[in-house]
């Protein structure tokens, strides 16, 4: 009996490691400061850290379009230890330069996190501009797309 259940644990746990899906709920929504997990084995995690919101207002004629940057910080773990690392997306006019890195801010990202590699795609952010409401940072959420690479 002992070596049954010793067998089956052992199935269940082997079976667990070879999940390595990422866990997102349809339609990949995150709401600000949500952490979702994006790697099982090793276990990696996503947080939608900040947002910044510059967007014109719908209805209205701007010099400027503006965008949307989102900060999101990735954690998880390595053979060294924990590991966390931010990374900055942005939707609209992004011809800004990240003071950080020097490159372009972009809607799509491909990154190498915690052995594993990532590409991101920043497809929306919410809600969207508008001329008679204010927005608190509580309410935003980004709809990101993640593929394993």
């Amino acid at each position: 009996m002992k070596r049954l259940l010793l067998g089956i644990m052992l199935v269940s746990t082997i079976s667990a490691c070879n999940n390595s899906s990422v866990d997102k709920k349809d339609p990949n929504e995150i709401y600000y400061k949500e952490t979702v997990s994006i790697n099982d084995v090793p276990r990696s995690t996503l947080t939608f850290f900040e947002v910044e919101d510059s967007r014109c207002p719908e209805g209205v004629q701007c010099i400027w379009a503006g965008n949307a940057t989102v900060d999101l910080a990735l954690s998880g773990v390595t053979t060294e230890g924990g590991v966390t690392k931010h990374v900055t997306m942005c939707l609209g006019d992004c011809h800004t330069i990240s003071p950080t890195t020097g490159f372009q801010v972009t809607d799509t990202l491909d990154e190498n996190f915690a052995g594993q590699k990532y590409r991101f795609i920043l497809e929306s952010v919410n809600p969207k501009a508008r001329l008679d409401s204010t927005r608190k940072k509580q309410d935003y959420s980004i709809v990101l797309k993640i593929e394993k690479r």
